[in-house]
């Protein structure tokens, strides 16, 4: 925004919340501007005026163009080559990528996703430690005889090897004896 020359009064206010960006985690905009998008070069361009919401998130992407916007376009992309055609007013106009940067943009993105879930995985880690510490004070009833409904291991029971070909150290699994085959 700031390179851009705005600023947040220039911002609607929007309702949408992307979900995906990070798997698990969602992400509520800032605001949304209406912006033009040109594609081409002085000579032989495309303009049209689209929406952008504008997220306060770390990112290698300046902006993200979706379906709505190559429809608006009618542009066709091709990932694997980095192309994108659209038509102009003189012809074809064709928008290459650059595959270094992309790699870059990749990379980058990677990377932001693994810290947030990472930071998502220690907030919900700290809150288990939390409700574990609280329950440890918390007093423990006094064993109440069991009824005829409750849960009671079979006696009869043999240890199964998880992994038959694996090595000897190799995780088992405790079965009843008297299970049908099935």
């Amino acid at each position: 925004m700031t390179k851009l020359g705005l600023e947040a009064k220039d911002l609607e206010p929007t309702q949408t919340i992307f979900h995906g960006i990070v798997p698990g985690l969602s992400c509520s905009p800032i605001g949304r501007i209406r912006l033009d998008v040109l594609f081409g070069d002085s000579n032989h361009f495309r303009r049209k005026p689209l929406w952008f919401e504008v997220v306060d998130l770390s990112s290698a992407y300046h902006a993200l163009l979706g379906r709505p916007a190559l429809a608006k376009f009618m542009a066709v992309p091709h990932y694997t080559y980095l192309k994108m055609k659209l038509s102009g007013p003189k012809g074809l106009i064709t928008i290459t990528g650059d595959y270094r940067k992309s790699l870059e943009c990749a990379r980058e993105g990677a990377k932001l996703a693994e810290s947030l879930v990472i930071a998502e995985e220690r907030r919900q880690l700290d809150r288990i430690v939390a409700l574990a510490n609280e329950t440890s004070a918390a007093p423990v009833p006094a064993e109440e005889p069991a009824d005829e409904a409750s849960f009671k291991p079979s006696k009869e029971t043999k240890k199964v090897k998880l992994n038959p070909e694996g090595p000897s150290y190799s995780k088992y699994v405790v079965v009843g004896t008297r299970l049908d085959s099935k």
